[in-house]
């Protein structure tokens, strides 16, 4: 792989990881003004936010949005694993939050080009 490709996924993954991890935090927090919310709430709105971040990096970047997804999921990833290991963290949960984080945000990104219609 070239080095160019590899800081272009890292440019735009970076905003995307933090896009994926401050998208949970606000939906928790808006959703926890209508109904009480618990930790594990907040899983499926974390798959919810990485799925459609990797979705979103596989649209604006058709032929690299797979490698920017899985470079979004792995700096949420890395953030939720940092705030886990320094115990900070309230509504950040371990190993479930790192690997959903990663895993959705690669499912996005592989999974728009198989949602289109086939061309008749």
């Amino acid at each position: 792989m070239k080095s160019h490709a590899i800081l272009s996924y890292l440019f735009v993954g970076i905003p995307g990881g933090l896009l994926i991890f401050m998208g949970a935090l606000t939906f928790n927090a808006l959703l926890g003004k209508l109904i009480p919310v618990s930790q594990w709430t907040m899983l499926p709105l974390l798959c919810l936010t990485a799925l459609t971040v990797g979705l979103l990096a596989r649209w604006m970047r058709p032929y690299h949005g797979l490698g920017t997804a899985v470079a979004a999921g792995l700096v949420a990833a890395a953030i939720l694993l940092i705030l886990w290991q320094e115990g900070k963290a309230g509504p950040v949960f371990g190993l479930a939050g790192v690997l959903a984080a990663v895993g959705f945000s690669a499912l996005g990104g592989w999974l728009l080009p198989r949602l289109k219609k086939p061309k008749r």
